[in-house]
């Protein structure tokens, strides 16, 4: 049956070849009849209004952004456009969108394709994951792209959150036989130059799409290219290290009162800089010899280099034991947190200052491509597909450490003379805690003079992460004159996928600062450790001289070091290698793969049916998805069995380890609804409910174990304590879920959508480190050996899940019937609630207290106002996003901690030549709006980040 009649603007964007859905033809014919005038909308507004068109005939609960042409939306990445829409947010990663959090859930909840293809992810930091990096795609290569918040039998599984469906255009839909845009735009970073980093770049972008052989052949090809500074002044908090529990006080009296208080285990105040530079590419060949027969071939590469060197100064160790390594006075506390103090560094073990320079540079490149053919008869329709999807990404993760030492002659036992040397005694320094800011830090020590500063610790952890996925699917549609049925789909989807790491490591020197002698006949003597990894490398502090330069930021002096020219002249080159070694048996654990085979099938009735007056249309169906995963690794065995002969990097072998390969196979089966009542000409409801599945992160799959052995509780028992890098044993995520909303469309071309949605999610996942006497080793097969006592048992379990509930509201009209050039005006906006019980366990840097759902920001708002003058077009958009929990890196690892809550506002402006050239002015982060997260109060700042303004000046061709 006919849809109903859509608006007069409706029609004439869906003329201007915005819309492709089967009735534009119909409309257009009705449009002439009626000698309708075609409106022209251009820039954003069309873009927003196209977006409603395409919400307003989906057949499920979604929301969408619609460029219209390539390269017209203005985002540096396509995450910033999706962070507009409802229920959508974006996590800032270098000043910039990457990790999309919809419906309070992050990116783990978050299944994504391109073109209908899942893609592999290059989004680990510190392992790998599943969820998508979105800043690897550019906004200039999207067409369109839609969230899917209700699912639907036919799409592919993994979505508890939603799915977000990204699209490349078909040149054979283009307006005319060959189609030019073009975009050249320099920018300019107004913080750079504050930490010495290059303040210029540029955005390049191009695509073409012509259509040959009387329109039957079409090709289409897009690159853009981004260099944009990636700089940013960077305090951040080591998270706190002693746990609070009802059975143990950990925590430490700092003010003598004679109750215990948290604090922050240190500091790092440094200054990032590097460059992001981004080269996104997009062919499609398409070939559609008549209405039955269509072949495409769709093919995407992304290469993202994202240079990341930080310098600055590091303290740590505050946590440690007060009195005995360090004094503190004038001490202050708020809600039972350290916040300021004075303090006195008394013992070589205690707190350490240090400058430290490190390179957390990154390169991914992600590549996909797939072969699809079609069929269409008037009775039935088939579809076939093949793709390929992988993505690799590297970490160079280096660090070097810069301390102040004292030298002295020493006399040896046998009376000789040794030169020694330590740490500078009796470093102060003062810190003042500072709610949403950088704390105030005072130095009693000059940590930029080489007379005393030498080179103590030079170190690396690369990271090399891939994920490669096949897939295989086949969809088969037939039309049928069933009563409420209109067609009846069904398919099979096949997929084998492998995620690997590999992690390696090079250590020398000591952390904390070496302390040692050299005899009069060269032999060093170290009274603190010293790691090497078999190259004798003289433990020994070096001189900087020739490798450090003193910069200055904010008031700030600091050492920025070179750390292959430092590395080269102390190691020689090439002698500074990474390796795999027992010595560090977690760069053999860690270093693994997940495999995971996936057989889903499903069947599906499309809805097209009157319920009195009331048109319905919508879907019902299930989908049955099979899921085998194996993880492949090295697990420590126990008992005196004799495991796999395994040599590390050094030619070192052990037996004590075998080599593993196991998980679970799962069966799910989700059956889905969604229906469209059209009240109205204007106004219809949806719902929606359905069963869902996510499968856990990868990093939690890891099946490697191994120990370490240190003191019991009792002060002299030896303590045995086992560490599982993870569990392949993990449940999915699994949740129902219901969607209700009401969306009303308006004849200029607005809507007004209201929306409740809720779910329940069966089992959440969490890591946990069970302390000594906290289990019984024996109830989870675990054997400590003879003479060692329990220890901590480190690894990840399912937990309880729980409700997440919320309400959306989005409202977009056109001021069109204003006088003059106010007509031009328009507003969109939209505010979404949500809220959870569902809780997580907040670790040391919450003290045993449970946690709100990551992701989850109760409040979040968007709006934008845009304005068409004549040739000119402007928009100012402004986005907030309340406080959430945010898993994150820290110094040193990984730690929950509360985001606090922001305000992004964007502007840009364009004047139309209209010869196909465009002038575009934009300014990102207009208020230079900082980063910032707390541990729980708001004197505890885990991280200041300040990112700077982005200006883009340039200019738009097409024809």
């Amino acid at each position: 049956m006919s849809m109903f009649k859509p608006s007069m603007l409706t029609v004439a964007l869906m003329a201007a070849g915005v819309s492709h859905f089967s009735v534009v033809a119909e409309e257009e014919k009705a449009a002439k009849k009626e000698d309708v005038e075609v409106i022209e909308v251009r820039g954003i507004s069309r873009s927003i209004i196209a977006s409603i068109d395409k919400k307003r005939y989906s057949d499920t609960v979604a929301e969408v952004v619609d460029a219209g042409d390539l390269a017209s939306l203005p985002d540096v990445s396509i995450a910033d456009s999706l962070s507009r829409l409802p229920g959508v947010t974006a996590v800032r990663a270098s000043g910039q969108s990457s990790q999309l959090n919809i419906r309070g859930m992050n990116g783990d909840f978050i299944q994504t394709t391109l073109n209908g293809r899942e893609q592999a992810s290059t989004s680990g930091y510190t392992a790998g994951s599943r969820w998508i990096s979105f800043d690897q795609y550019p906004s200039e290569l999207i067409n369109q792209a839609a969230v899917y918040k209700s699912p639907k039998a036919s799409l592919v599984e993994g979505g508890v959150a939603a799915t977000v469906e990204l699209k490349t255009a078909n040149p054979l839909e283009a307006k005319e036989l060959h189609n030019f845009n073009s975009s050249v735009r320099y920018s300019y970073n107004d913080a750079a130059s504050d930490v010495g980093a290059d303040s210029s770049g540029e955005r390049i972008s191009f695509s073409y799409q012509g259509k040959f052989l009387d329109e039957t052949l079409g090709f289409g090809i897009g690159a853009a290219f981004l260099n944009q500074p990636n700089n940013a002044i960077d305090i951040s908090a080591h998270k706190p290290t002693r746990a609070k529990t009802p059975e143990n006080d950990n925590w430490q009296d700092f003010n003598g009162d004679g109750k215990t208080e948290n604090s922050l285990d240190g500091f790092q105040f440094r200054s990032a800089k590097g460059n992001d530079e981004r080269l996104g590419v997009m062919s499609t060949l398409v070939y559609q010899p008549n209405d039955a027969l269509k072949v495409q071939f769709d093919y995407f590469r992304s290469e993202f280099e994202s240079e990341d060197k930080k310098s600055g100064l590091n303290i740590e160790g505050i946590s440690r034991d007060v009195n005995n390594l360090y004094t503190i006075s004038n001490v202050s506390v708020n809600d039972d947190f350290l916040t300021a103090g004075d303090v006195v560094v008394t013992d070589t073990t205690g707190p350490w200052l240090e400058m430290r320079s490190e390179d957390q540079s990154t390169e991914s490149t992600t590549d996909s491509f797939g072969l699809g053919l079609e069929y269409v008869t008037d009775k039935w329709e088939l579809k076939l597909d093949f793709a390929h999807s992988e993505g690799e990404k590297t970490r160079r993760d280096m660090i070097a450490s810069m301390h102040a030492y004292e030298y002295s002659t020493i006399t040896l036992e046998d009376g000789s003379s040794a030169q020694a040397w330590q740490e500078l005694r009796n470093q102060t320094f003062s810190f003042e805690q500072r709610a949403k800011n950088s704390p105030i830090l005072t130095l009693g020590t000059d940590y930029t003079d080489l007379s005393h500063m030498r080179l103590g610790d030079w170190e690396q952890f690369p990271h090399e992460y891939t994920d490669e996925l096949d897939s295989f699917k086949v969809d088969f549609k037939y039309h049928v004159e069933a009563g409420f049925i209109s067609s009846v789909e069904v398919g099979a989807r096949w997929s084998d996928r492998e995620f690997t790491d590999k992690r390696s490591t090079f250590r020398w020197g000591a952390r904390e600062g070496q302390n040692g002698y050299q005899m009069a006949d060269g032999t060093i003597v170290t009274n603190k450790g010293c790691e090497f990894n078999h190259q004798n490398h003289a433990c020994m502090p070096h001189k900087l001289d020739g490798f450090v330069t003193v910069e200055h930021t904010r008031g700030f002096d600091y050492l920025e070091l070179d750390l292959i020219g430092i590395a080269d002249a102390v190691f020689g080159p090439g002698n500074y290698s990474a390796q795999q070694t027992w010595e560090h048996n977690w760069t053999l654990i860690e270093s693994g793969s997940v495999k995971e085979e996936v057989l889903a099938g499903y069947v599906m009735a499309n809805i097209d049916t009157e319920i009195g007056d009331i048109p319905v249309t919508g879907n019902f169906g299930v989908r049955v998805v099979k899921t085998d995963t194996k993880s492949v690794g090295i697990q420590q065995i126990q008992g005196g069995e004799v495991g796999d002969k395994i040599v590390d990097d050094n030619g070192v072998e052990r037996t004590d380890y075998r080599h593993v390969e196991y998980g679970p196979e799962y069966t799910d089966t989700l059956p889905s609804l969604n229906l469209n009542f059209r009240i109205s000409d204007t106004d219809q409801i949806r719902f929606a409910a359905a069963k869902v599945m996510g499968r856990p992160p990868v990093y939690q799959l890891r099946g490697g174990a191994g120990s370490w052995a240190d003191t019991a509780n009792d002060g002299t028992s030896q303590r045995y304590n086992v560490w599982s890098k993870g569990n392949p044993n993990l449940d999915p995520f699994r949740a129902n879920q219901f969607d209700l909303s009401y969306e009303r469309y308006f004849e200029d071309g607005g809507a007004f959508v209201a929306a409740i949605f809720w779910k329940d999610i069966e089992s959440l996942i969490t890591s946990t480190t069970y302390l000594e006497g906290e289990v019984d080793w024996s109830s989870i097969g675990l054997e400590a050996p003879e003479g060692f006592v329990e220890g901590q048992y480190q690894t990840s379990h399912n937990i309880e899940g729980g409700y997440i509930k919320g309400i959306e509201l989005a409202y977009t009209t056109m001021f069109d019937n204003l006088p003059g050039v106010f007509s031009g005006l328009g507003f969109n906006a939209n505010y979404s609630y949500s809220d959870s019980e569902i809780g997580v366990d907040g670790g040391t840097s919450f003290s045993d207290a449970k946690l709100g759902l990551p992701g989850l920001s109760k409040n979040v708002w968007s709006a934008t106002i845009f304005w068409n003058i004549d040739a000119f077009t402007t928009h100012l958009n402004v986005r907030y996003r309340d406080e959430y929990v945010y898993e994150g890196a820290t110094p040193g690892g990984s730690a929950f901690a509360m985001a606090d809550e922001y305000t992004v506002v964007d502007w840009q402006g364009t004047y139309d030549f209209e010869n196909g050239l465009q002038a575009v002015l934009q300014i990102n982060n207009l208020t230079d709006e900082p980063n910032t997260t707390n541990y729980g109060t708001a004197l505890s700042t885990g991280e200041y980040k300040e990112f700077g303004r982005q200006y883009f000046l340039g200019f738009n061709y097409s024809f």
